[in-house]
Order: C-alpha cells, then structure tokens, then sequence
C-alpha cells in the first residue's frame, strides 16, 4: 500500500501491526497521543485526533495512501468511568479523521477498527456476523457504534474509501494488565519473583482474585489480528463491513487454567463477587467466514502459545 498511517500506533494492537506492515515493506507513520512506542521503524508525530485543525493539518502533510484508524479508548471499564472522554476519541475523533481526509484531498483507504461489543446482549444461538443487530450496552461500545456510522455515512456520502472491520476478543505478548488474561499473566509474574525470594509465600500471596470466569468468547493471538489488518488494506470492498474472530469460543476458567499451568511455582486463581461485573457478556462468537472469503486469512497461532508469549512477556517486565 506504500505510506500508512496508523493511528494510535503506541498501543497494543498498533505496535504489533506497525511491525507487521513495516516487515511487509510499507512505510509506516504513526500518530500517538500518549509516548511513542520503541524499535519500530515508523514516523511518529504526537497529536490528538479530538482536535481537528491538528488531524487535517497531519493529513495534508502526511498524504498517506491508507490509514488504519486504531487510536482509541478500548477498555469497557476506562469508559465507564469517563463516558464522555470516550465518545469524544472513540466516534469524534473517528469523525475528525474522516472530515480532515475529505477535506484535504487526499484519497486513502481507510481501515476503521470497531469492535464485536457493539453487538450488546443481541446475541442470537449462532456466532454472529456482519449482519447480527447491534445493541450497545457499554460507553464504549456505544462509541464504536457512532464511528461506524460515521464512516458509513462518508462512504455514501462521499464516496470515502471507508472499509469497517470488528474484531472480536484478542491477546497476546505487549496488551496491558487491565484485561482479564495480562492481568493472570502479570500477576504470576509478580508471584514467580515472590516465590523465588520467599520459598515461603503463603497461599495468600500466590492466589489471584478474578471476575466472572464462566463466560466464553472468541480469542484470537493479536499477530494473527494485525496480519488481518494488513490483507483487509489489500482485498476487503469498500463500504463494507467484516467480522474478525478466529471464531473458537475460549472459557474464560480454561484460558485462566492454561496460564496458571506454565507458572513455575503453585498459583491459585478464584473468582470474586466484587470483581465481576454487571454488564458481563455470557456468550460473544463470531463468523469470520466473509473476511476469510475476501482476505483467505485464517488465524494461525494456538491460543497455548499465545498464552505462553504473554507470559514471557510479563516476566521479561516484571
């Protein structure tokens, strides 16, 4: 594709595909609001896509031939707690980049990475797909359904190169410990280190205290994810929409079990009543059967080694 931008390059999906794409042999420039990540081979300028005279200034000067548009409040938790700063990233900053590519000139493909949250409780017996209802129940996913129908609008309006993809659950080496599994993998890291200093840590000091282990959800390795992102630059229709999941439904307990299993001392994980929470989807599967028909992509990582790198990751840190 030559010059992409990737927005929000300094998180945990962009990192991974700014490695990715700049492997392929793209130059690759990235926008970041918080610090720019380390050993990538991109251009960074820090910015924030809230501000809009800053976005359709980056964009004229940067011309890109496609953006990946990542930049985002992502966690459910972090938008509960600030629902307005989350709509304002999350759908006017998605509406930002739109209006500054439209008025710039430029003509990129743009990739805008939503999320399988913004299908809510509306959760039919099958996986869900493209055309599945979608039924908010989280500031966050209400944000992400706002900029999918921000770039919809623009496709048809204007005839903006808008290409929207909703990736369900996934993990991996480098995503940081507010989600359920680099949470486990941190804190077994801190455990292994105790242990090693205190052969007689209690089993207080090796138990970790989770929410609700019984829901299932697609998991895909976030290497597999940003090799999508990469293939749906090249093959995906314009205006379309695509379902990215690796489409096998992972217990929570059973991912939590892999993990407590590659600890190099005992570890105990149990679930909490104040650690779960209300808005807890049981169930959230997907078919990524369109995008693999457009793209030929199919996840190719086990979830064991993706487990076992996210560990490593955390004890290289820790």
């Amino acid at each position: 594709m030559g010059r992409i931008l990737i927005t929000g390059i300094e998180g945990f999906v962009g990192q991974h595909l700014a490695r990715h794409l700049a492997g392929s042999g793209d130059q690759v420039i990235g926008i970041h609001y918080a610090d720019a990540p380390s050993g990538i081979a991109a251009e960074c300028h820090r910015g924030d896509v809230r501000d809009f005279e800053w976005m359709r200034a980056s964009i004229a000067s940067i011309r890109p031939d496609a953006v990946v548009h990542l930049a985002a409040v992502s966690s459910v938790l972090e938008s509960e707690a600030h629902v307005v700063d989350t709509y304002q990233v999350n759908a006017i900053g998605t509406l930002n980049l739109l209006e500054a590519v439209r008025t710039t000139g430029v003509s990129p493909r743009i990739l805008l990475i939503s999320s399988a949250d913004v299908y809510g409780r509306s959760v039919p017996p099958e996986p869900l797909d493209e055309s599945s209802p979608a039924q908010p129940i989280s500031p966050y996913a209400l944000s992400k359904a706002a900029s999918e129908d921000a770039g919809r609008f623009f496709s048809r309006a204007f005839g903006t190169d808008v290409v929207i993809l909703r990736p369900f659950s996934h993990t991996g080496p480098g995503q940081r410990s507010d989600f359920v599994f680099p949470t486990v993998a941190s804190r077994i890291a801190e455990i292994e280190r105790a242990f090693a200093d205190d052969p007689q840590l209690d089993d207080a000091g090796r138990t970790i205290e989770l929410g609700n282990l019984d829901v299932r959800r697609d998991y895909t390795d976030v290497r597999d994810i940003a090799r999508a992102y990469g293939l749906a630059l090249q093959h995906c229709r314009s205006g379309e929409t695509y379902v990215i999941t690796s489409g096998n439904r992972l217990m929570i307990r059973d991912g939590v079990e892999m993990l407590r299993q590659l600890a190099r001392c005992e570890v105990h994980c149990r679930s909490s009543a104040r650690k779960r929470r209300d808005r807890d989807l049981p169930l959230l599967t997907g078919n990524p059967a369109k995008f693999a028909r457009a793209t030929g992509w199919r996840p190719q990582i086990p979830i064991e080694t993706t487990m076992r790198d996210l560990l490593d990751y955390y004890r290289n840190i820790v």
